[in-house]
């Protein structure tokens, strides 16, 4: 993006008037663009539903980061505002799907405020089979 708007800026420092306000809506159009492959969080919080919690990083006093996977796409990094609620009850999740080898859920409804929660391992609800022997015993 930048190589482009030097170039771009070379063209209409030397061309016309035209060409000039051409490049300026342009590049303020462009703009927005460059937050999105560079690692930074989602500007907007995240849609109404439910999401996967891949990673977290709680910051006190200041945000909580994570990176969601919506199951429909491609994981995302949001920057959630910090609560001490929330941040609670993201820790005593992630402490818990540590514990049980789950993984953490989170619930965005539209009052704007995510909730939390350990999920189960898969297969962590299936009930164990007996053993059986392969050769039969006489």
């Amino acid at each position: 993006w930048l190589a482009f708007v030097l170039a771009a800026a070379a063209i209409a420092w030397f061309g016309t008037r035209r060409q000039a306000l051409a490049f300026t809506i342009l590049a303020i159009l462009t703009a927005p663009a460059t937050l999105l492959p560079l690692g930074h969080p989602a500007i907007l919080a995240p849609p109404k539903g439910h999401y996967t919690v891949l990673g977290a990083r709680i910051d006190v006093d200041k945000a909580i980061y994570v990176l969601l996977d919506g199951g429909d796409g491609e994981p995302r990094y949001y920057c959630l505002p910090y609560t001490a609620a929330t941040a609670n009850s993201l820790q005593n999740a992630l402490d818990g799907a540590a514990g049980n080898g789950g993984s953490v859920g989170m619930r965005q409804g539209e009052a704007g405020s995510p909730g939390f929660a350990e999920e189960g391992a898969a297969d962590a609800d299936e009930p164990k089979q007996a053993e059986t022997p392969m050769i039969g015993v006489q």
